[in-house]
Parts: structure tokens; sequence; C-alpha cells
């Protein structure tokens, strides 16, 4: 199957401050999106590292587009709009036709070289006007432009003492004769990269063009060849496959990451400055990165948390006299706010504590997909500091670690007239789900790491006290069934959101392998809340419904429904609250569908409508083992599983009578839970006997 998305609406929200819907290309750095003006098409152009990094409140800080190409094209043609987003090649191909005129662009952006490539053609009927490279309008910012040999350059710069840093962004724009046509190439260079040189697109010709081309076209097949999946349903391959490149345009600089909006910016001023909203919006752009076998697409993730450690101890010393680390709800990159408050501290935090703790998450779902000690060892320094804050802050009654003041939902200090009155019993909430959830997953994963690095051993007991004497999840009743309550203290319910199941996922304390009481309360939360149609948490609502065993023909119907409702052409989703994070609603929720490994056991296909034909290579399941396998006419078969670093295995036994082949050597078993040993590079098949 060949996986394009055909676009034959007009792009209608490049102007505006959320989630573009044009086609989209990218190299995971530079970001190219469609939009259009008056007269036809435009290209905008953004990258990853082009932020205004102010702070005290600026409402123009943030993420900024770099500028745009527009392209004039007779409305004639343009009125029959068809553009491919070519996801396989990373590029987009646009066809503009009468039936008898058109006009062609083929726009990929080099992996290589830092440039976006536009190629034009035009039937001989239509008169082909050069583009011109607009500048982002972006007010009292310096802007040079200059021309030399045919070539134009452009420097761009935010400086300033009221800034955390300083950004540079350089651009040469340059226009190539070809046959019938017209190649644009415009190379950009920021402070943050490893310089190029710039003048080099004067020596650029078409044999550079194709060589480009071919070599962006290997890169996105080599990408894809870490992982695969179909099915005989291409709503659901499409949009696994879309997951997989939405990320990847936009998640390839190591020092900024995609944030609210990725690479996707059209406009000056998006919602949110495009921050790093830390309380689920940042995180779950990543969350079907690993199990995906794309660990590559995290690299980038620990950046801005890094970065503000220093900042978020004097915040957890100076705010709450605590040691270690104390994150507010918001953040930029290299150590920058995004909502600097200093009259009204909490106005940054919305009354949580959990903003540090939550972002562990993608790092400790790495940590169990990889066991990659070097990464174990890059993130050990910052998950201490968190220990410590919350080895401080949890207070201990009776035995009883309890999370005091520590707010489900946010706590709009941000409101003109705010009154403290009105919210307290908001601001004195005690042991909402997700923190407690969050505290069960970290807490875990730090032992585990620090047994692995032989580190801290001392300090073991105290994790392990907290993760056997941490208060339960609060239950409650409701419609006469039992549910998760939000809070022990405070909020027992809220109907508009989807916090009271993310303790589930992604925070992975119940599942397949919990007792029936346990998971039918889950079940009971879940309909309860009824929150397939989320504005917000759906990459948290999707996968949890596999976790705990919905009816996979239910779980399907209704990610359809949902897709239909808020999917954009481009593959995008307008929801409520950010842009990229739902973009991995589809691979997550069916990684999740057909393999399951986070308690400790592979399950294949555990939550999987056998009506439909399906097949993946090389997921990665906890434990760093990469896994195959497929179900056909409701039969599994295929499966190979190789063991990365030679850990013991358990596999839920998907045969009544089970061929397991570890490494050439055959035992048949029935018992409903296979255990094995592996090797370094092992490879295990299983069959059904």
């Amino acid at each position: 199957m060949k996986h394009t998305t055909i676009i034959r609406e007009r792009p209608k929200r490049s102007g505006k401050h959320s989630t573009p819907d044009g086609a989209i290309c990218g190299n995971g750095d530079i970001g190219v999106i469609l939009g259009e003006h008056k007269n036809g098409m435009t290209c905008h152009i953004s990258k990853a590292d082009f932020w205004l990094a102010g702070e005290d409140g600026q409402s123009d800080g943030g993420i900024k587009p770099v500028g745009m190409l527009n392209f004039d094209i007779p409305h004639r043609l343009y009125e029959n709009y068809y553009v491919e987003q070519r996801m396989d090649e990373g590029e987009i191909f646009c066809r503009f036709s009468d039936g008898k005129d058109y006009a062609e662009f083929l726009i990929f952006v080099s992996h290589k070289t830092r440039c976006v490539w536009i190629k034009s053609e035009f039937s001989e009927n239509i008169p082909f006007k050069l583009p011109e490279f607009i500048p982002a309008d972006i007010k009292g910012e310096s802007l040079r432009k200059d021309e030399n040999d045919g070539a134009l350059f452009y420097k761009m710069k935010f400086s300033g003492d009221n800034l955390v840093f300083d950004t540079e962004m350089n651009v040469a724009v340059r226009n190539i004769d070809s046959d019938r046509g017209n190649i644009c190439v415009i190379s950009l260079d920021s402070s943050f990269d490893k310089k190029s040189d710039l003048s080099r697109i004067k020596e650029y010709n078409e044999e550079t063009y194709d060589r480009e081309r071919d070599d962006n076209r290997a890169w996105w097949k080599k990408f894809y060849e870490k992982s695969s999946f179909t099915s005989s349903d291409e709503f659901l391959e499409m949009n696994w496959y879309a997951s997989q490149y939405l990320l990847a345009v936009c998640a390839l600089n190591t020092d900024f990451p995609p944030g609210l909006y990725g690479n996707f910016i059209t406009v000056n001023r998006v919602n949110w400055k495009g921050d790093y909203h830390l309380n689920y919006n940042y995180q779950g752009s990543f969350y079907g990165a690993c199990s995906s076998n794309h660990t590559e697409l995290t690299d980038c993730y620990s950046a801005p948390i890094f970065d503000m450690r220093e900042r978020g101890r004097q915040f957890a010393e100076r705010f709450l006299n605590q040691h270690g680390v104390f994150y507010p709800v918001g953040i930029g990159p290299k150590g920058m706010l995004t909502e600097r408050c200093d009259d009204v501290w909490e106005k940054m935090f919305l009354g949580q504590r959990s903003n540090a703790i939550h972002s562990t998450d993608i790092m400790i779902m790495r940590w169990y997909a990889t066991y990659d000690k070097e990464y174990a060892q890059k993130i050990y320094p910052f998950f201490l500091d968190v220990a410590a804050f919350w080895e401080g802050y949890l207070v201990n009654r009776d035995g009883i670690y309890n999370v005091v003041g520590d707010a489900v939902h946010e706590i709009p200090y941000y409101k003109d007239g705010f009154d403290p009155k009105e919210y307290d019993e908001k601001i004195h909430e005690e042991n909402n789900l997700l923190s407690l959830g969050l505290l069960r997953m970290f807490f875990k994963c730090l032992i585990d790491i620090s047994r692995e690095l032989d580190r801290d051993s001392v300090r073991r007991e105290k994790w392990q006290d907290i993760v056997d004497n941490l208060h339960e999840f609060p239950t409650f009743e409701k419609n006469g069934k039992e549910v998760f309550r939000y809070t022990s203290k405070g909020t027992d319910w809220n109907d508009s959101n989807g916090l009271c199941i993310q303790h589930i996922y992604p925070c992975g304390q119940i599942g397949l392998s919990s007792d029936s009481k346990t998971l039918e309360i889950s079940r009971n939360t879940f309909f309860t809340n009824d929150r397939w149609d989320d504005g917000n948490a759906g990459c948290s609502i999707f996968p949890c419904s596999a976790r705990i065993g919905l009816d996979p023909k239910l779980i399907i119907k209704r990610m359809k429904q949902n897709f239909d409702k808020f999917q954009l052409p481009n593959m995008l989703f307008l929801h409520g609250g950010g842009c990229l994070e739902n973009s991995s609603i589809a691979c997550t929720t069916l990684n999740e569908m057909v393999l399951q490994s986070y308690e400790g056991i592979i399950r294949f296909f555990p939550v999987w409508d056998r009506d439909i034909d399906c097949s993946f290579r090389d997921l990665r399941a906890d434990g760093a083992f990469l896994v195959s396998a497929s179900v056909k006419d409701g039969k599994i078969d295929g499966i190979k599983i190789l063991s990365e670093k030679g850990r013991k295995i358990r596999i839920e036994n998907p045969f009544e009578k089970a061929e397991v082949s570890p490494d050439g050597k055959i035992f048949v078993t029935d018992e409903s839970i296979i255990e094995t040993e592996t090797g370094v590079g092992s490879v295990i098949y299983i069959k059904e006997k």
C-alpha cells in the first residue's frame, strides 16, 4: 500500500494561530507547510530553532515562522486543487490543471544540506513568475537583505538583554532554470547549527536537485525500514504511517524538539507560544515512538527538560522550600520560561506539582524499551533531582505517603480578579490519580535503573517504601458503579476531561495482568467518563482502551469517528488543546492492540479484531525485544522475536500448544506463560503446534 494523502481542499488555516491544514513535509528541523495567497499557492517555511526567547509575559515570545514563497497560479488551474502528501518519500506533489494546461510542483526538504527544494513546471501557455522569498513579518527585529551572483541572502536576528538567548537565522534563496520550469532552492542556517557556507547555493544546479531528491527518498526508505504495520483496513494502516511521518518531519533537531505545533508554523504568534506543555501535551507527541522502534525520534525529547534543571531547583527551594526540581506547566528551549510571572508565581504552575515527574514518562518508556545503559546514565541525574523533590514533598501519615496540595486540573491563577477562596478546595486537593500513577511509575523505574547502574543502593529502601506505601488510587460510587475518584480529597469527578484514566496510560499502572476488580473499576471509569471524542486527551484515552482490554471493534469504530470529526486533510488534528500530540493516537493505540509488553509479559494481538488481517515487523517491546507477527483469517502466525540485550523473556502463549524455537532449539509447551532465557542477538520463533 502506498502511503499518500490526497488533498483536494484548498488550505483554510494557514493564517490561524493553531493547527494548519495544508500539506506538510520536512527534515526533522525545517518544515514546509502549504497555504495560499490571493493569486495561488504559498509555501510557508519554519525551523525548529527559530525562537524569540522573550519572557516577562511577552506575548510575542515563542517559536516563529522564517518566511514564505508565493507562487502565482491562474485561477482556472488552481481551482482544480490536487495535492499529494507523499509520506513514503517525504515530499509534496501538486498538480493544478483544467484538462488543457497545468502547473506542477514537487517539494521536499533535504536531510543533508538544510535546503528546501521546490521544482515547478508549467505548460507552455502558462506564464511563469519567479517566486519571491518573503521573510516573516516579525516586528522590531533586524532584517538584512543582500544580493550576490543571482542569489538572495537574508539575515534575521533576535537579540537583547531581555532575551534568554539570541537567535540568528540566515537564509539564501536562488532560482535555477529547468526544462519548462524552475527550481527554487532555499538554504537555512541558524546560529545553533553547525555552520555551512550558504554561498554554495550559487553552485547548485539541476543535477544537485536530482541528487538531493534521491538522497531524500533514500533517507525516508531507510526510516521506514526500522518497522512496519500493514492491515487489510487501509484507514488503520494509513494513520499508523501518518503518526510516524508527522513526528519525523519535526523531531530531529536534538536541541529544539517539537512543541505544541511542531515546526508547522505559519503565523507570527501561535497559541501558547508553541511551547513544551509538561502536563501532557509535550509528552503525548512521543507516546508511540519507542513501541514503533523509532527511539531516535526521542533523542531530542530531554533537551528542554534538562536545560530547565537549574531554574527548577531554584523554584523548588524558593516557592516550596524543597530540594530537587519543581517545574512550571509551560517551558521553552534552553532554560526559557514561556510564562514568567514574578508577581504571582502560581501563574507558572497553575496549582500543579507534577510537571517534572510527568516529563520523565518518555524517558521511562525508552529505558524499558531499550535497556540502554548509556541512556540510563544520561537521564539518571535528573531522576535523582525529581526523587529528591518528592522525598521531601510527600506527606507521611501513619505510614502512608500522601500527595497534598497538588491540583489535578489547572487552577486559573492567570484570570483577572482571580480569587483563591473560590478555588480553595482545588488548591488543597490530595492524592490525585495522575500524580499517584506517575509516582508509582517513576520510583519503580528509578529503582530498576539504580540497580542496573549499581548506584545509590542506600536510597533504594526509601524509594521502595514510597512504592509500597503510596496512597491507593481513590474510588467512589457513581451512577451505581465503582469508579476511580479524581482525588481522595477535593475534586471527585469531571465529565470534561480524561484525567481519570492517565494513571492507566501513560503511567502503565493497570493492565491485563491486573486483578479482575481493578479492571472492572477501570472499565467502569472509562465508560462513565465517556471521552472518546475528547478535545485534549485522545493520545491517552485510546491507548488506555487497549490497555484495559475493551472490545477492539468498539475501539476501532470510535477511533474512526474521532478522526472523522477532528482530523484535517494533512492528517494533523484540530482539537481543543495542542496539535502534534494527537498525531500519536493511531500508532500508540494500534501498537497496544497488536502487541503489549509493559507488565513484563509480551502479548500478541491481545486486543485485536481478528476479522481484520494485520501484520507488523520489528515493533519494540519492553525488555529490548524487536517483535514481528501477523494475523490472517483470524489465526496468529509469523512470530519472530529478536533479543537485543539478552534478557529473560516472558510471553503469553498465543496458542493452546506452542512450538518455541530459541536459537535453533525447539520445545513444545501448553503453559499459559512461556519463559526462556535469551542471549544478545538471540532469535526466537513461535508457531502453533
